[in-house]
């Protein structure tokens, strides 16, 4: 009765530990080098079921126990189960990997933003990089470079407008004319200035999610 009545205990303890880790951003890292930010919902004898972190609502995904190197938790414990089979095989898993979920990047379970990333991968020597990984990260540099010269075209522009319509204030028709067309070139450009800054910006992180997953491969 005393031992059903443990092994009752230890289930129960099981699953709430299951249930409460359902809610926290885990990782997964894989025997294929793939890192996988979820909501981890049960670990079984054969796979464990999870959902995509950032997009709790959607389709339960399942993994084999053999395609997984090991779970950490949000709290930074790992799964004991694949520790052990670490052991047993031999086998080890990737460490301080950046974790690519659609636009967001994370490492050691917590999430930075592209400009973090992006510092990150430039600190390493670039000869021990591969030629696509550079191709990357100089794309990167050029689409950053883009989005800071139409952020600073931006505020001249309006600036620039304000100042020439100024110089046009009086009350003559011809004058308001002009006042108004310097007012609304310069805030049109203002304004086309600031959307093409966020479309590099875009663009800029694409290159850096791409050269992150490249990152990843070189130092494995």
């Amino acid at each position: 009765m005393l031992i059903i009545t443990i092994n009752n205990y230890f289930r129960l303890f099981f699953l709430f530990f299951l249930s409460a880790s359902a809610f926290a951003q885990d990782t997964i890292f894989t025997n294929t080098s793939q890192i996988l930010l979820v909501r981890v919902l049960e670990i079984s004898k054969t796979e464990v079921t999870y959902k995509n972190y950032y997009n709790p609502d959607g389709i339960i995904r399942s993994l084999s126990n053999e395609q997984i190197a090991k779970i950490i938790y949000e709290n930074g414990k790992e799964e004991s189960k694949f520790q052990l089979k670490q052991k047993t095989s031999g086998a080890t898993s990737p460490l301080n990997l950046f974790v690519v979920e659609g636009k967001h990047i994370a490492i050691n379970n917590t999430d930075i933003s592209h400009k973090a990333a992006y510092k990150i991968m430039m600190k390493r020597d670039v000869q021990l990089n591969s030629e696509e990984l550079n191709g990357a990260l100089v794309d990167a540099d050029s689409k950053r470079n883009g989005q800071i010269a139409f952020n600073i075209i931006a505020p001249v522009a309006a600036v620039g407008g304000i100042y020439f319509a100024r110089q046009h204030r009086y009350n003559d028709p011809r004058q308001k004319m002009i006042l108004r067309t310097f007012l609304i070139s310069g805030f049109s450009v203002c304004v086309v200035s600031l959307i093409t800054a966020q479309i590099y910006k875009s663009i800029k992180n694409k290159h850096i999610r791409k050269a992150a997953l490249l990152y990843n491969n070189d130092i494995l």
